[in-house]
């Protein structure tokens, strides 16, 4: 089970975070969403869903994440 509390830090929603972490990184490359989900070869709806923190990407997806905003899967989780 996931636990928010690690160590005595408390950590908000990862999905959210990671989420809000790819729209800054798309909108920093002056990318829409249409843009960055035809780059990772998914629907729109779905990397809206990825940056509200409302799906859960796969590791695949989080490669092809990475590989299109040109940066590194660890970038991808850098605060």
């Amino acid at each position: 089970m996931y636990n928010d509390h690690h160590a005595g830090v408390k950590r908000g929603n990862p999905k959210k975070q990671f989420g809000q972490r790819i729209k800054d990184l798309r909108a920093e490359r002056g990318l829409n969403q249409e843009e960055l989900a035809e780059k990772v070869g998914v629907f729109r709806t779905y990397m809206s869903r990825i940056e509200t923190g409302a799906a859960n990407p796969t590791l695949t997806m989080i490669y092809a994440l990475a590989d299109a905003l040109g940066v590194s899967v660890i970038e991808l989780f850098a605060s």
